[in-house]
């Protein structure tokens, strides 16, 4: 009968997945697990499996959070494209909380993609279901008069899952906040519906005055 453990998975679980966070799957080694989970190799493969199977247990915890985050942003009384622009907020500032290492998923999908299919499995899991989620949001935005017409929840849920996991590569370049609140405030403005082309006022110019050196 074996050792009962004397730890907690759960947190350990954390600490390899800000670990795996923050260098990456090749730079993290065992002897980092080793110091960072304060538990013998033995113990790690006991409890969890190897390296790999470690770094996938840490990224499916971190995607199904991502995922409780998605399910508790919405509800039904409020305006569906403002909750959806308010998600995308708290989407970056979580992502922001591990020393600015950007997104771990899209970090991983960098990295580990297309070799890895136990590692694409998982992110085109969940990238289907955060577009599933954006769709069902997007088809009451439509059904509310506040998607632009031309637009299906489709496409735009497609558009916005495409967005975040570009602004997630581009904030390692450029972490101005300013330009990424621009990116989304400029991407909502087209989801939203404007005047139809036969109801743009156009305001005539004003009559110039005669070019008196002409005449």
């Amino acid at each position: 009968m074996g050792r009962p453990r004397t730890f907690d998975e759960e947190a350990i679980l954390d600490r390899a997945m800000l670990l795996f966070w923050r260098k990456g799957y090749e730079a993290t080694t065992m002897n980092d697990l080793v110091d960072e989970l304060g538990l013998g190799r033995g113990s790690i493969y006991a409890a969890f499996g190897d390296k790999h199977r470690l770094f996938l247990l840490a990224l499916g915890r971190y995607l199904g959070r991502q995922e409780e985050l998605l399910a508790s942003s919405f509800d039904d009384r409020s305006p569906a494209l403002p909750q959806l622009r308010r998600l995308f907020d708290r989407l970056l500032q979580t992502d922001s909380f591990c020393s600015g290492s950007g997104c771990f998923s899209v970090n991983s999908i960098a990295e580990l993609l297309p070799n890895d299919q136990a590692v694409a499995e998982l992110a085109r899991r969940s990238l289907r279901k955060a577009e599933e989620t954006f769709a069902t949001q997007l088809d009451r935005a439509r059904l509310g008069g506040e998607l632009s017409p031309p637009v299906t929840p489709a496409e735009a849920a497609h558009l916005l899952v495409t967005l975040v996991q570009g602004l997630q590569i581009m904030r390692k370049a450029d972490p101005d906040p300013a330009r990424t609140a621009a990116c989304l405030d400029a991407t909502f403005a087209l989801l939203t519906p404007g005047p139809r082309p036969d109801e743009v006022v156009i305001t005539p110019e004003p009559a110039s005055e005669p070019d008196l050196a002409l005449s």
